[in-house]
């Protein structure tokens, strides 16, 4: 039986034809989203501002290389995966996980998801399963759907949920097989 590390592996993530990224890195800059939205009634109060800088979003009115793609560690743990972040920056070593309203971003380990890696029929994959290094994938949250392009009622960024919609294809290519924790470089 192979160990976590012999079925972990590092890769960059991203879609066929959209830049996929960070928002923050795709646009450049900081994404705040300000939203008009409050209790109601007859006076609202002042309209609310969040970053979402830190989630997953698209970029679909620029080419799908113009920024590099995400790279990820995919931790293997009880038949499903922990995603680590591996790009150089601010998210680095934080956890692609879902917010509290269905969103992919970047969050501290600690109670982090874990995602079901499936192929286009829906059968689990390991890297015992996956043969080539470039493959096409979909990423399915634990106990959740799988994961889709979603926009939110307040914003004009394209954001990836898992709130039930049209299940979206990432690409994976594998950079490395075998992969140990950064911090466990000798880890069998």
């Amino acid at each position: 039986m192979k160990t976590d590390r012999q079925l972990s592996f590092t890769a960059t993530f991203g879609t066929e034809t959209t830049l996929l990224n960070f928002l923050e890195i795709a646009l450049g800059k900081r994404a705040i989203v300000n939203s008009g939205l409050a209790s109601g009634g007859f006076f609202t109060g002042k309209r609310q501002s969040r970053d979402d800088s830190h989630l997953i979003g698209f970029r679909p009115d620029v080419p799908v290389d113009a920024k590099p793609r995400l790279q990820l560690y995919f931790r293997h743990t009880q038949r499903h995966y922990r995603l680590y972040v591996r790009t150089a920056g601010d998210y680095y070593g934080k956890c692609l996980s879902m917010s509290d309203n269905g969103l992919l971003g970047a969050f501290p380990s600690d109670d982090s998801n874990i995602f079901a890696l499936r192929d286009e029929r829906g059968n689990m994959l390991t890297l015992d399963t996956i043969k080539s290094e470039s493959l096409s994938i979909y990423l399915q949250p634990k106990e959740s759907g799988l994961l889709h392009q979603h926009k939110e009622h307040d914003s004009t960024y394209l954001y990836v949920a898992d709130k039930g919609g049209s299940p979206l294809a990432f690409n994976l290519h594998i950079l490395e097989r075998n992969a140990p924790y950064v911090s466990s470089p000798d880890e069998v």
